[in-house]
């Protein structure tokens, strides 16, 4: 587990971010409302963990959209038509 392999002053978890989800929250109907997604890890210190975060009508990309920002990219948004946000999830952000 990544929580068990020592990497620096901490574990892999301590410096690593895994991302994931389903592309779908309801699978009968295809459903793109609600789709849950999960983070595990700190990216190293710059990501809060032990959150649970309704998004409340949001595009799933905005999940998407915090990690690309905490990686260092330089995007002013991401996504398409309705699923296109510019803005991050600050409440994770260190």
């Amino acid at each position: 587990a990544f929580a068990d392999q020592k990497e620096g002053d901490g574990t892999l978890l301590d410096n690593c971010l895994v991302y994931a989800l389903s592309d779908i929250s309801y699978a009968k109907i295809h459903s793109l409302d609600n789709i849950p997604m999960f983070t595990a890890g700190s990216a190293g210190g710059k990501v809060k963990t032990g959150y649970h975060i309704q998004g409340n009508g949001e595009p799933g990309t905005r999940l998407g959209y915090t990690i690309m920002k905490v990686m260092g990219l330089d995007i002013n948004s991401w996504g398409t038509l309705s699923n296109t946000t510019s803005k991050e999830f600050g409440e994770i952000l260190v």
